[in-house]
């Protein structure tokens, strides 16, 4: 009878235990959209993804670096609300953040009961106007004047713009875009918060718009992202960025006959991101077959291939075709590693959103092995950098994608890519030209040596063969 007293007692307790964990009701919810980067991903990188002025939500609004911007956020609610001229927080502030609070709290995935009720609701009113008060004062600038006791744009201090855009782009630092929907449309906030958002960014990242990294004063960024006119499906300000570059669907190459290949798809996978040897050029037989490694840039210029500067502003949109690799310029500062980090980490949580950030940051791992390889792009015109030297930009890439396991699927465009560069690689010719260009033409002297060699050579063939003539048929 023990026994079965206390069988009874375990099966009630897991009954218990699965109905509170994983019952019916729970999984009819919609699933999180903001979430903590996994130990995985971060491997000693934890600067990369916490905040270092500003915190938004709830999972660093207790880090003690991010507290003087506390205080000033309520100097941006105050300045929010009389912007507007009819806005007050018990009649409009209060009541919508409460009407948001049970939605809201659903879309972080990490416990998050360490904060009660009234201080979540706080923090959405306090986190919304402050962003909104932001993109608003930066849309501004050059219209009105702001006081030098403004905590961000009082006393010109680019870094602290520039940090705090940092901060509203990192995966664990988010709010529900629905709440700064919800907020703007309260204080009728023109234009509307994508093109605000934009245009902060725009200005502010050389990645996000390198060829228009300084709109104006108050002129606001055209709409040449992909993002359409209902935003419901904007996850937070992250994924905003995120469809910026995601690019349209690319056609089916047997169907097109193009031989141009994009690495811009958006629903292919990697097999690997860690380094294997390069010991050959084969491509595979299947797609689903583990996948060789591109040739770091090096190798490839000795296989024949050129490297050449993309003319796209979409820095993702990398293309090769008949020999020829196009990679689209790229500024490497000191947040890149920051921002393409994040956006990578939004995409292995998201995995709806695509790969494209993941794949380009596999591919430049692929490419850029040695600081030889950087100076390559270099060259080029492909890679800029401010950092300390061209060991730390392999370093960067080197290290961005570590963790990351995916597949392929069928018609990967990275696929295709790599098949076309290991097939072109293959080609002997290709290799025995790139060698006689880089060995007899290389310099003005190699060129001058070599012509000299022919000339010497054709003279003595000329001489040689007038010699054998006038033995077999002399003067008379």
């Amino acid at each position: 009878m023990s026994n079965n007293g206390e069988t009874e007692a375990w099966v009630e307790y897991l009954k218990q235990k699965l109905e509170c964990l994983g019952g019916k009701e729970k999984s009819k919810e919609p699933p999180a959209t903001i979430h903590r980067v996994p130990h995985i991903i971060r491997r000693g990188n934890d600067d990369a993804y916490e905040p270092e002025i500003v915190s938004i939500g709830p999972y660093h609004r207790r880090n003690e670096r991010v507290q003087a911007m506390e205080t000033h956020k309520w100097q941006y609610l105050h300045s929010f609300s009389s912007r507007s001229g009819h806005l007050s927080l018990e009649e409009h502030f209060i009541p919508k953040a409460l009407e948001l609070k049970n939605r809201a709290q659903k879309c972080y995935s990490s416990d998050i009961s360490f904060m009660e009720d009234k201080e979540f609701v706080e923090m959405l009113i306090l986190d919304s106007c402050f962003i909104l008060e932001l993109f608003q004062k930066f849309h501004d600038r050059g219209k009105k004047v702001i006081t030098e006791t403004d905590p961000i744009f009082g006393h010109c201090t680019q870094w602290v713009v520039r940090c705090v855009a940092r901060d509203l782009l990192l995966a664990e630092n988010q709010l529900p875009f629905f709440v700064l929907q919800s907020f703007a449309k309260q204080g009728k906030l023109q234009p509307s918060v994508t093109d605000l958002a934009m245009n902060f960014f725009k200005s502010l990242y050389l990645a996000i718009d390198q060829t228009n990294s300084s709109l104006p004063p108050g002129e606001v960024a055209q709409k040449d992202f992909s993002c359409d006119d209902n935003e419901s499906h904007l996850h937070h300000l992250l994924h905003l960025v995120h469809t910026h570059f995601v690019p349209p669907k690319p056609q089916n190459r047997a169907k097109s006959g193009s031989k141009k290949n994009h690495l811009i798809a958006s629903n292919s996978l990697l097999p690997s991101f860690n380094k294997r040897e390069e010991t050959q050029f084969q491509a595979p037989l299947h797609p689903h077959a583990p996948l060789p490694t591109v040739p770091r840039a090096q190798r490839l210029q000795d296989s024949g291939i050129t490297f050449k500067k993309g003319r796209g502003k979409n820095f993702l949109d990398i293309k090769f075709e008949e020999g020829v690799m196009e990679i689209p310029h790229l500024v490497v500062d000191h947040y890149t590693n920051t921002f393409l980090r994040n956006l990578i980490a939004f995409e292995q949580s998201y995995p709806c959103s695509g790969k494209c950030f993941t794949m380009y940051a596999a591919f430049m791992d692929f490419v850029v092995n040695t600081d030889k390889d950087v100076e390559i792009l270099h060259q080029h015109g492909i890679l800029d950098h401010g950092l300390g030297s061209e060991q730390d930009i392999a370093l960067l890439f080197n290290e961005i994608c570590k963790g990351l396991i995916v597949e392929p699927e069928d018609e990967d465009k990275y696929l295709l890519i790599v098949q076309d560069v290991i097939r072109y690689s293959n080609i002997p010719w290709n290799q025995w030209r790139a060698k006689l260009n880089r060995d007899y033409f290389g310099n003005p002297w190699a060129i001058i040596s070599m012509t000299a060699a022919v000339v010497a050579l054709s003279l003595t063939f000329v001489n040689s063969f007038f010699s054998i003539y006038r033995y077999y048929h002399p003067t008379p």
